[in-house]
């Protein structure tokens, strides 16, 4: 029997194909959702392994998904958005207001819009939980990224909004740092390092589970800066202290 069954949306793209397999080796079954067949083809070999063609962007896309899922009685644990989009790239009076919307739309409406509809066929009875993936321009300006920014933050302050709402769901946002991906490679196509490792990402998702909702949920933890490994007692012993922690707030609002 599998250990549990992790939903990633996205499972085509670099983070989400490096987590698929993670997922696999520690012997979940994975539902995801591609664009591009090319890039899953090893994992459309794998038995624990459900693949569904999906456009984010397609109200009928995401309806078929889920007719889908409905139909193979599946029960997630785990939702994993890996979802992300940088165009359009300019500064925002100049650019096309319809193509950014639409990147506002898929950054974090239509991520937000599957979660939603996969909610009835979540495990019952018990935790799940839901990770997205924080980027660019939450702490700091993105110039000519605004689309994909602000869909960060509105991702961040969803993710502290459906925690409160919802006592059986853990629901928490991670910044992975800089990969070798598509995205970043496009951003910041000078660093050569490798950066974050898939794995990393992986184990700071698991840490994030296995505290559960009342120390990640409705945060923003950064898998390079955060003190999560090796138990990450002096993190949860702040987490604890703390409940504005990693959370969407007003600057020094409190400063006396």
């Amino acid at each position: 029997m599998p250990k549990g069954c992790v939903f990633i949306l996205s499972v085509s793209s670099d983070i989400g194909h490096g987590l698929a397999l993670e997922y696999l080796a520690d012997g979940y079954e994975v539902v995801g959702t591609y664009r591009d067949s090319k890039s899953i083809a090893d994992l459309s070999q794998e038995n624990r392994v459900h693949l569904f063609q999906c456009d984010i962007a397609s109200k009928e896309s995401i309806e078929w998904i889920i007719s889908a899922c409905k139909t193979l009685d599946l029960s997630w644990d785990l939702f994993i958005s890996c979802v992300g989009i940088l165009e359009p790239i300019g500064p925002f009076f100049s650019s096309n207001f319809d193509v950014w919307k639409e990147a506002v739309n898929v950054n974090s409406l239509a991520q937000l819009w599957v979660l939603r509809e996969l909610w009835p066929y979540r495990k019952q009875g018990q935790l799940c939980h839901a990770a997205f993936f924080a980027g660019g321009g939450t702490n700091n300006p993105l110039p000519n990224y605004s689309a994909y920014a602000a869909s960060k933050v509105f991702l961040i302050k969803m993710c502290e909004l459906l925690n409160s709402e919802n006592q059986d769901l853990n629901v928490f946002i991670v910044g992975p740092g800089f990969l070798p991906t598509k995205i970043h490679r496009y951003i910041d196509p000078s660093r050569k390092e490798s950066g974050t490792s898939f794995r990393d990402i992986y184990d700071c998702i698991n840490w994030c589970v296995a505290q559960g909702k009342e120390i990640s949920g409705g945060r923003n933890f950064s898998v390079v800066h955060d003190g999560w490994r090796n138990g990450g007692r002096e993190l949860l012993e702040k987490l604890i202290k703390d409940e504005d922690m990693f959370k969407l707030r007003r600057f020094k609002n409190k400063e006396e």
